[in-house]
């Protein structure tokens, strides 16, 4: 295993890195459509446990506090609660970039977090391109497809609390690399044969389900914003402060019921997704317009997949966090018990027992918090994935 935090070689990929001023050039051709995603999953019956969509902000607020408060037993009640069957069509939301020359290498399914959506993979700020990922995989020869999760921004809405959980999308993944593979989806997409799958946040604890249920689904995982230490005290998701979508921008989400949430005020996204001062004001300023909501069920079912087996799961698997991220290292990865050398990041090694030690890294971004692409070291964390994965395949 290599060490948490001395950076990756960058190899051929260095010529590339900007100097004396920001990356301007695009390298990628993108285009949005929409497609129906049929998926089954058991979920959890969280109804039983936290009760329908909340009346109002006040009787949400004491759901949580219910939740977070000393000695609660909400999530042992969760964890023993029955299961439900779900299955179902939904229309998600995708957007593919590839390299404006040649043929990919490879495509990178990606999967956003609790907040974000599918922009959060090709963000561009003042006319600037290097914190895009899309942007960084398509100059070094790779596609990318991104997707609003279920339940986020333009994909369907189904109820937030029974169906749009962390299992279902689990399936649904599994289901979107499939069809990566055999070319059936998005009218015209070229097949691949390499399919690398790169979560965020909840979008890696996501990716940490699909190496147990489906562990030959993606042929490499890259999990951002992950370890296998996150709080759920003060710096995790009760800083999020949920609150109900509609209550709290109600020009955005309006239509949307009780079930869907959302982080209420740029403090909030401060608190929880950035590092001062290694952004700039319009990356803040971006992160909070262009937010999406999360759904109480997914806010609820994010422990699940931690639980699960992946002995099964071998394939090259690297760790990249922010060293400053809250939620998962309460601000400070380098501050652990594990020993010389050693970062929080390293928690994640025991989840995944058969990934040999030469296929699983873990790097700290310095100085950067939780939302990686939002911030000015951006594209030395892509040069590092991208790094990453062209030495394993």
């Amino acid at each position: 295993m290599k060490s948490s935090i001395v950076a990756l070689s960058l190899a051929g990929l260095a010529a590339a890195s900007p100097t004396g001023k920001r990356w301007t050039q695009s390298s990628a051709n993108c285009w949005t459509f929409y497609e129906d995603i049929y998926a089954e999953a058991n979920n959890t019956d969280l109804q039983s446990v936290i009760g329908g969509a909340p009346a109002n902000q006040q009787v949400l607020v004491e759901s949580l506090i219910s939740q977070y408060r000393a000695g609660s037993t909400v999530m042992a009640q969760i964890a023993a609660a029955p299961k439900i069957s779900v299955k179902g069509s939904y229309n998600l939301y995708f957007e593919y970039c590839q390299p404006k020359s040649g043929s990919p290498k490879g495509v990178f399914q990606t999967h956003h977090g609790l907040v974000g959506n599918a922009a959060y993979w090709n963000v561009k700020l003042d006319g600037y391109t290097d914190n895009s990922f899309a942007e960084s995989a398509a100059a070094a020869g790779w596609a990318t497809l991104s997707y609003d999760r279920l339940g986020v921004g333009n994909s369907s809405h189904p109820d937030g609390i029974q169906i749009v959980q962390e299992p279902f999308e689990i399936a649904e993944s599994v289901v979107i690399a499939g069809k990566l593979r055999d070319g059936s989806i998005g009218n015209g997409l070229p097949s691949f044969s390499t399919v690398v799958g790169v979560g965020h946040s909840y979008g890696s604890v996501l990716l940490a389900g699909v190496a147990s249920v489906a562990p030959d689904a993606f042929d490499q995982i890259v999990l951002t914003g992950f370890t296998a230490n996150s709080t759920n005290g003060p710096l995790g998701l009760a800083a999020f402060d949920s609150t109900i979508a509609s209550v709290a921008y109600p020009d955005r989400f309006g239509s949307l019921n009780s079930t869907y949430v959302i982080t209420p005020s740029v403090s909030a996204d401060q608190y929880g997704f950035f590092h001062y001062p290694n952004y700039t004001q319009s990356a803040l300023d971006l992160f909070t317009n262009s937010k999406s909501e999360y759904s109480l069920g997914q806010s609820n079912s994010i422990a699940g997949p931690y639980m699960l087996n992946r002995t099964g799961f071998v394939k090259p698997t690297f760790i990249v966090t922010g060293e400053n991220d809250a939620p998962f290292c309460a601000a400070d990865c380098l501050v652990t018990s594990l020993g010389p050398n050693m970062t929080q990041l390293d928690t994640s090694r025991p989840i995944f027992p058969s990934v040999a030690d030469s296929n699983f890294s873990t790097y700290v971004v310095p100085a950067t918090g939780h939302g990686i692409n939002f911030h000015t070291t951006a594209y030395d964390a892509y040069q590092q994935i991208l790094s990453f994965v062209t030495s394993h395949m």
